[in-house]
């Protein structure tokens, strides 16, 4: 059995001999092959993000594999890994396995060896790679099934009004209050398109140094028209104010009017949303907490499980794609969007942001 396809393989071995013959086997076999001879050779080596396989060898001039293991990992995530050894450290080479490495070869190489280790590995690759092709094709079937579905109840409505039209034409009032709702379905429908576009885009931030408090307050003030006749109190409070991490103004407005927005309909009356913003530390490296609560009914568990979910809503109407871009655009920036565990009621939203600090 053949390789599945060519791989690109970095070999990082110090002798002139063993490393010749493995880039001879490499080369016969198809292979892009390029090579190093020590540690900070490899990792400089231009090609090494790109890399595929990577045959290390257990001692090096200025390192071993354990040493070089993780910042092989950094540098080339999609790498895989084999440890090139000698039997009096066959040991260390298991052990390197467990820090990630994926196969151990003894010297003298054996060229069947090799291309017997580098066929398990591209069919694995292969096998991960139909995995994600086959996990992309089920998300675009229920992508479609949810565009359906609410397309479908917008069009049927649109379909009811325009049957009933006819008979109340006679009646003013009645006319033009049905015209009204029929004239929301191409909105929510825009609304839909533009969820789902913005869903599936690729994001290219646009960073700058602003402050977060008017990019809550500007999202806030957008939603005027949904509060402004209600019993709303709205509260921010910095505790120790922050030198704000460089964001997206635009995405990050888009972020606090989606939580705004939830718990604006998810409250009755009197309605208090509150926002908390302060400088914390994550991972020993600064950072930036800011935590949005209402006093509306909560999250039951199974809807903290499946908020952040494409699809999942729990409104009436809604495309179900709102907080699944709200955690999209944190990861984006670099953070993380949580629900806070709390006995206070309502819901409590958690963002961190890396970046900040105390001024």
């Amino acid at each position: 059995m053949g390789i599945v396809r060519p791989l690109t393989v970095l070999v990082v071995e110090d002798d002139e001999d063993t490393r010749c013959n493995l880039q001879d086997i490499l080369d016969l076999d198809g292979h892009a092959v390029e090579a190093a001879s020590t540690v900070a050779e490899a990792l400089a080596h231009p090609t090494l993000p790109a890399t595929e396989v990577i045959l290390l060898d257990r001692r090096l001039p200025d390192g071993t594999a354990e040493e070089l293991l993780p910042r092989l990992h950094e540098a080339a995530p999609e790498a895989e890994v084999l440890i090139i050894t000698g039997h009096a450290d066959l040991d260390s080479a298991i052990a390197v396995m467990q820090q990630g490495a994926t196969d151990y070869l003894l010297k003298p190489i054996n060229p069947d060896a090799l291309r017997a280790s580098l066929r398990r590995l591209a069919e694995r690759r292969a096998m991960a790679a139909r995995l994600v092709q086959s996990e992309r094709l089920a998300a675009i079937g229920q992508t479609v099934t949810a565009i359906s579905h609410e397309a479908r109840n917008e069009l049927h409505g649109l379909q009811l009004g325009l049957e009933a039209l006819p008979r109340v034409l006679d009646d003013r009032e009645r006319a033009l209050m049905l015209i009204g709702r029929l004239q929301e379905v191409p909105l929510r429908l825009q609304r839909l398109f533009d969820d789902i576009r913005a869903f599936a885009a690729p994001l290219q931030l646009e960073r700058v140094a602003c402050s977060l408090s008017d990019i809550w307050q500007k999202a806030w003030q957008s939603l005027a028209p949904s509060w402004q006749t209600r019993d709303v109190t709205f509260s921010e409070q910095v505790d120790h104010l922050p030198a704000d991490p460089p964001v997206d103004v635009f995405r990050m407005e888009q972020v606090f009017r989606n939580l705004f927005e939830n718990s604006l309909a998810a409250c009755p009356d009197p309605v208090m949303v509150s926002i908390v913003c302060e400088s914390v530390e994550a991972g020993s490296r600064p950072a930036v907490r800011i935590s949005v609560r209402d006093n509306g009914p909560g999250l039951t568990p199974e809807q903290q499980t499946h908020v952040f979910e494409a699809f999942f809503t729990t409104k009436h109407s809604g495309t179900g794609l709102g907080m699944a871009i709200v955690r999209r655009i944190v990861e984006a920036h670099g953070g993380t969007i949580s629900v806070a565990e709390s006995s206070a009621p309502g819901a409590e939203f958690v963002i961190l942001l890396p970046g900040g600090s105390v001024r």
